[in-house]
């Protein structure tokens, strides 16, 4: 396996917002670490962290490892300082979800979905995840960093030990049988990126928030939400504009949850 061609990945996206400086580490912990450092250094805006290993990436609230084995797979973290208040942070894990979809099928021709709220899926099987950390000061968004892991060219095989009740992995290489160029992957998913912040930026979230409704696998399901004290069954409905989920309990009541874990019913509405 041959290490990112990184500056193809830069010359690529120059003059861009997300992309005008790329950060290479041939192996690191974890590239939202480095992306949270190099913010809480003044990194200006759109900033992106490339690493060909990560050794300790973590899932949301760090409950699970998001491993990255060397020179196979993506691990990319971005630096974004948007004008946005705490309550709308969540269309960022929008803005990662749809570029990823859209990416992914661009390149490798794989059509995957999104688990509520930060799975890459393909069918059943996980081929991804998302993970937004952000610093707030009084009612502001310091800065935030987008952290996206995909499988890449490994066997899904080689990816255990998995943690309790985690979704089977899949990869990229499992999904379309060849090698896909993370290069192209990663050109793709950042300028997509890229064009959809920009939306943000102006206001413009309509569109992204219904592109983000067509890929969410989860409309539709029978699903069970749980948070550390309790959980709640019922049919995910739908999604606000900040992406939290909606949730029509199994008496008919609604609720809206912005954060939880989700776990899918075989049975569909």
């Amino acid at each position: 396996m041959l290490p990112l061609a990184r500056e193809t990945v830069a010359e690529a996206l120059r003059g861009r917002v997300i992309g005008g400086r790329v950060v290479y580490r041939e192996s690191t912990g974890s590239t939202n670490d480095d992306a949270r450092a190099l913010a809480l250094a003044g990194e200006p805006e759109g900033t992106v962290v490339l690493a060909d290993e990560q050794t300790a990436g973590r899932g949301r609230a760090g409950k699970a490892r998001w491993l990255t084995p060397a020179c196979t797979s993506i691990a990319v973290s971005v630096v974004l300082r948007p004008a946005l208040p705490p309550e709308r942070l969540g269309v960022l894990a929008m803005l990662a979800g749809v570029a990823v979809v859209e990416a992914v099928y661009e390149v490798a021709g794989a059509a995957c979905a999104l688990k509520w709220p930060n799975d890459v899926m393909v069918g059943e099987r996980k081929l991804g995840g998302i993970l937004v950390e952000s610093s707030l000061t009084s009612s502001a968004v310091s800065y935030a960093v987008l952290g996206i892991g995909l499988n890449g060219n490994v066997p899904a095989a080689e990816l255990g030990p998995l943690p309790a009740n985690a979704a089977l992995p899949t990869s990229l290489l499992d999904e379309v049988g060849r090698y896909v160029s993370r290069e192209a992957v990663l050109i793709a998913l950042l300028m997509s990126l890229d064009a959809l912040y920009g939306q943000i930026r102006f206001g413009q979230t309509g569109q992204l928030v219904a592109r983000y409704r067509e890929v969410l696998a989860t409309l539709g399901q029978r699903v069970v939400i749980s948070d550390t004290t309790q959980t709640w069954e019922g049919v995910a409905e739908d999604v606000t504009d900040e992406g939290a989920l909606v949730l029509v309990t199994q008496d008919g009541e609604r609720k809206v949850f912005a954060h939880g874990e989700v776990s899918l019913r075989a049975r569909a509405l």
